[in-house]
C-alpha cells in the first residue's frame, strides 16, 4: 500500500498565489500541505506553454552597440535601443537601419537576405564595429563610453545577429568599413530556442545546469511558433528526480533561458502535471 498523500500534482498559472512576481516566476500553494515518504521520485509532464513572447524583448535583448569613425569625428560610440515587438527579419532590419540613422550620422543601409537568412550592414564611414558581448565584458575603459551600459549585462542583441567573440576591442581592431560591410550570422529571430523550469522547492543535485545551477527540473525545447502552445509530454516515464522526504505546502516555479533570465510571457498562462512515484 503506498504511503504518497497523492500520485498527481495539476499546476496552473491562474491558481499561481497572490505574491507571485508573473506567469513565468510564481508560487503555486498546495490545497493541503503533504510530506513525501523516502525514496519518492517526481517528474514534470503534460507542460503547456504558449509561445509568447517577442523577438526583441525590453530589458532582455533590446540594445545593439556601435562605434564608428568618420572624417569630422574621429569617434562615436552609440547605443541603440531597439523597440520591443515580434520582428521578421525585414521589419528588424528596417528598425535598425532606422535607429542607426537617428544616432548622427545617415549613411547607412541594412538589408535583409532572405536567402541566407542573414543581414548586411554598411556605412559609408572609414571604419564601423559591431560589439559583441565579449567585447563590451573584457573591454572595459572603452566600453564605458557607451550610455547606459552594464557590461555584466549588456542585454544586446547578438544573440539575434550572431554577433560573437572579441574582435579586438578599439575601432582599430577587426572592423568593418563602406568596403568591409558587417554581414550577420544566421539570424535567430527565436531567440529563446530552449526553455528551462526550475524550482527551489523541488531542485535537488538530481541535475546541473550550464551555469552550474541545481534548480533545473524540466529542460523544455522550443518546438512550436509564436502565437501556438508549446506541448512537451514526456515519451517514457524514467525521467524521475528526487523528493525524498520533502515537505511541499508552497512551491516556488520560473520559466528561464539558458542564461537564468525569466522569460517573459506577457500575460500568458502556463500548466503542467507533477507526477510522483515511491521507487
Amino acid at each position: 500500500m503506498t504511503d504518497l498523500p497523492f500520485r498527481k500534482l495539476y499546476v496552473d498559472t491562474r491558481f499561481k498565489t497572490t505574491d507571485s512576481v508573473s506567469n513565468s516566476d510564481f508560487k503555486f500553494q498546495l490545497g493541503r500541505p503533504a510530506s513525501m515518504p523516502a525514496n519518492t521520485t517526481f517528474c514534470v509532464d503534460e507542460i503547456n506553454i504558449p509561445h509568447s513572447w517577442n523577438t526583441i524583448e525590453t530589458g532582455i535583448n533590446d540594445k545593439l552597440y556601435v562605434s564608428w569613425a568618420t572624417s569630422n569625428n574621429p569617434l562615436v560610440y552609440a547605443t541603440l535601443v531597439i523597440p520591443q515587438k515580434r520582428y521578421n527579419g525585414s521589419e528588424l532590419g528596417t528598425q535598425i537601419q532606422t535607429q542607426l540613422n537617428g544616432a548622427g550620422f545617415s549613411g547607412w543601409t541594412v538589408v535583409y537576405d532572405q536567402t541566407l537568412n542573414l543581414m548586411i550592414i554598411s556605412g559609408n564611414l572609414t571604419a564601423f564595429k559591431l560589439w559583441t558581448d565579449d567585447d563590451l565584458t573584457k573591454n572595459v575603459i572603452e566600453a564605458k563610453r557607451f550610455t547606459g551600459l552594464n557590461a555584466s549585462d549588456p542585454q544586446s542583441m547578438n544573440e539575434i545577429l550572431q554577433i560573437t567573440g572579441l574582435t579586438g576591442g578599439t575601432i582599430g581592431g577587426q572592423v568593418n568599413s563602406v568596403a568591409k560591410p558587417f554581414t550577420s550570422g544566421f539570424l535567430n529571430l527565436i531567440h529563446f530556442q530552449d526553455l528551462y523550469l526550475t524550482s527551489g522547492s523541488l531542485g535537488s543535485f538530481d541535475t546541473q545546469g550550464v551555469r552550474g545551477e541545481s534548480s533545473i527540473i524540466r529542460k523544455i525545447c522550443v518546438n512550436a511558433a509564436w502565437g501556438y502552445s508549446i506541448i512537451d509530454k514526456l515519451s517514457w516515464d524514467s525521467d524521475h528526480l528526487s523528493c525524498s522526504k520533502i515537505a511541499l505546502s508552497t512551491l516556488d516555479f520560473q520559466l528561464r533561458d539558458v542564461k537564468g533570465r525569466i522569460v517573459p510571457l506577457h500575460g500568458a498562462h502556463v500548466s503542467f502535471t507533477l507526477k510522483f512515484r515511491e521507487n
